[in-house]
């Protein structure tokens, strides 16, 4: 009777683990400041994400993501000021996953809150108003991706994210499109 039932346990557990329930993505793409800004700052962005899909449909996620140098050169008569700063991103959230074709593409939106922190190095940079701060808010995304093999393991896909931030002085939007590559496990 164990034997019996331990089959059938294992059975039951083997179909219950018929997909990948971890993901992990490394992106990198562009990154732009919107708003009322009377210069667009943008910059080079790169990611990585952690997703747990408790189910089919739906996956929890928490990542990492960066502008790096995005604010203007400063120049004047007897200085030439090149900021070097960088936003951090951390997003936690949920994502819903649509599978199309087979399992073999997946659409998927989701969102969730957003800490941030601009941070910069170089020294003197409060004369010119680069200070650094923290933030808390809240972030969207919408993906599309395609399996590269059979066994659906890894992944290629591009992705949107809107980002709002609101600190004790600063209103942040950023959005960022960025190319990913994921693998499942």
């Amino acid at each position: 009777m164990r034997l019996i039932l331990s089959f059938l346990f294992f059975g039951c557990a083997a179909q219950a683990q018929s997909f990948s329930k971890n993901l992990l993505t490394f992106s990198g793409g562009w990154a732009n400041q919107i708003g009322p800004s009377y210069e667009s700052e943008s910059a080079t962005s790169l990611g990585l994400t952690y997703g747990y899909r408790p189910s089919h449909y739906l996956e929890f996620e928490a990542g990492i993501q960066t502008a790096l140098k995005p604010g203007p050169e400063i120049r004047g008569a007897n200085y030439d000021f090149k900021p070097d700063d960088r936003y951090i991103w951390i997003p936690f959230g949920v994502r819903v996953i649509a599978p199309v074709a087979e399992d073999r593409v997946e659409l998927s939106v989701g969102g969730g809150g957003l800490y941030q922190r601009y941070s910069i190095s170089n020294s003197g940079s409060g004369f010119f108003g680069f200070d650094p701060y923290n933030a808390w808010g809240g972030y969207g995304v919408a993906s599309a991706a395609v399996a590269l093999d059979r066994g659906r393991h890894f992944w290629l896909g591009a992705s949107p994210r809107f980002f709002i931030a609101n600190g004790e002085s600063h209103r942040d939007r950023w959005v960022t499109i960025t190319g990913e590559f994921g693998f499942r496990f």
